[in-house]
């Protein structure tokens, strides 16, 4: 067996341990979810990818991110001139808005980081992103469609086959320059528009790769790459009020969440190491001291919760969007050395 087929098998091997949600999506405490384990979903991913794994793709990369400080919305601000603004889901489409702000920020990173001859245009659909892994690629259909939810395979799958649309009007009157909860569920019913799903195609991201342990995550966001995290994992201090302490992290709690957010950052302080995540509840769900600059509605992350939500197999690390041609603009450093 080489390691390609050893790793698949032991995720594989993993799948039922996977616990199914209770629903596909939820609405708990105020607040909306919409994450779902999904092993068939998983399952095809794996089969259907050559290298599924980041660590079958980062033998460049591996232990890069050791000691350092990497911030990348910082990037998007820039590309932006504008302060990070954080989403504010309206129903269950967490997976369509975790991978809609990480390809904006792949995007800033590209152009601001990589110095790749790309313009920035407009954020991320998640409207777009959310119906599509729902309905052209996870299948749903009929009375399966009725919920909320989705699952990180599909939509890793939407953005590397499909491609992604961006916030703009289209041809055939249709308008994604804001974000439309009721729009998101409408094309979570009956998918992509036809006529829209070619302007898809011309701007893939071309890797989606599962990382599977706090090290895989903080060497790829060391590098530029966002992971979209997929997990049950709960956070928080009560059922009603989240604050951060006094280092800026929320704890896991048992309670899950069923989510779909963004590692966007890393700070690997060997006094505690963690990741900064970005949720899509908005700017002020959660309160408390912050940290490094983090933006609103941002929370901290200890590295071993981090690991456990990794370890459960849904978490994408993005790569190489296709974006739009134009200038290069001038570097931004996005981490520095621990003194």
């Amino acid at each position: 067996m080489d390691r390609r087929d050893f790793l698949r098998a032991t995720l594989l091997a993993g799948a039922s341990t996977l616990l199914p949600a209770p629903v596909l999506a939820g609405f708990q405490n105020g607040r909306n979810f919409g994450w779902s384990p999904n092993a068939e979903a998983m399952k095809r991913f794996i089969a259907t990818h050559d290298h599924p794994f980041l660590s079958q793709l980062n033998s460049r990369i591996r232990g890069t991110g050791e000691g350092k400080t990497v911030l990348l919305w910082k990037a998007l601000e820039q590309i932006m001139g504008t302060p990070y603004e954080p989403h504010n889901q309206g129903i269950g489409d967490c997976v369509g808005q975790g991978y809609a702000l990480g390809v904006d920020i792949l995007t800033a990173v590209q152009a601001v980081v990589h110095g790749k001859p790309e313009k920035w245009v407009a954020k991320a659909s998640s409207e777009i992103l959310y119906a599509g892994g729902r309905i052209e690629v996870g299948g749903l259909s009929g009375r399966n469609a009725r919920g909320d939810g989705s699952t990180g395979y599909w939509q890793a799958e939407f953005i590397t086959s499909y491609g992604v649309l961006l916030r703009q009007k289209y041809p055939g009157g249709h308008d994604f320059t804001t974000y439309d909860a009721a729009k998101a569920r409408q094309l979570g019913r009956t998918g992509v528009p036809d006529e829209l799903e070619p302007l898809c195609k011309l701007h893939p991201v071309k890797t989606a790769a599962i990382v599977k342990s706090w090290e895989e995550c903080r060497d790829s966001v060391a590098n530029g790459h966002p992971v979209a995290m997929c997990s049950n994992i709960g956070f928080g201090d009560s059922s009603r009020e989240w604050v951060r302490d006094s280092q800026g992290f929320l704890t896991r709690k048992r309670k899950p969440w069923w989510h779909c957010m963004l590692v966007a950052a890393i700070d690997d302080n060997p006094r505690r190491p963690g990741g900064l995540v970005f949720n899509s509840w908005g700017p002020n769900w959660v309160t408390g001291p912050t940290r490094l600059d983090q933006p609103r509605g941002t929370f901290w992350v200890d590295a071993d919760t981090l690991d456990t939500a990794m370890k459960q197999g849904d978490s994408m690390a993005l790569s190489n969007y296709v974006g739009y041609p134009g200038l290069s603009v001038p570097d931004y450093v996005i981490w520095q050395p621990r003194p």
